[in-house]
């Protein structure tokens, strides 16, 4: 599956784990999202341009009955992606306890520990 991601920075932005480097406003596609992209995608650096998993639509109207199941019917990624915009302890550790994948558990324990403020 092709997805075709773009730099939404006013400056350069640079994965370094794929060795690239994108000016403002670049897009460009690929068959898989490295670690690095996961982390621009949840910070707002970089947009997808097919809309899917966009963190702007995602925000303003979350699913709040099926994001349970959600976890499971995604990708790793997709799932690591989704749990970096969670702001609810409670949801975090729903999702935690019937997780199964170690890259998403360790996702989910890490966003645990930072929305609880290092107290967890």
């Amino acid at each position: 599956m092709t997805v075709k991601l773009k730099n939404i920075r006013p400056g350069v932005l640079i994965i370094a784990d794929v060795k690239l480097r994108l000016d403002s406003g670049q897009a460009f596609e690929t068959d898989s999202i490295s670690p690095q992209m996961e982390s621009a995608l949840s910070a707002g650096r970089l947009a997808r341009m097919d809309g899917k998993d966009d963190p702007r639509k995602r925000d303003e109207s979350p699913p709040t009955g099926i994001q349970e199941e959600d976890l499971s019917g995604l990708t790793a990624a997709e799932a690591i992606s989704r749990i970096g915009t969670e702001g609810d302890p409670d949801k975090l550790k729903a999702h935690l306890a019937g997780e199964k994948r170690r890259t998403v558990i360790d996702a989910l324990k890490k966003r645990l520990t930072e929305v609880e403020g290092g107290a967890g």
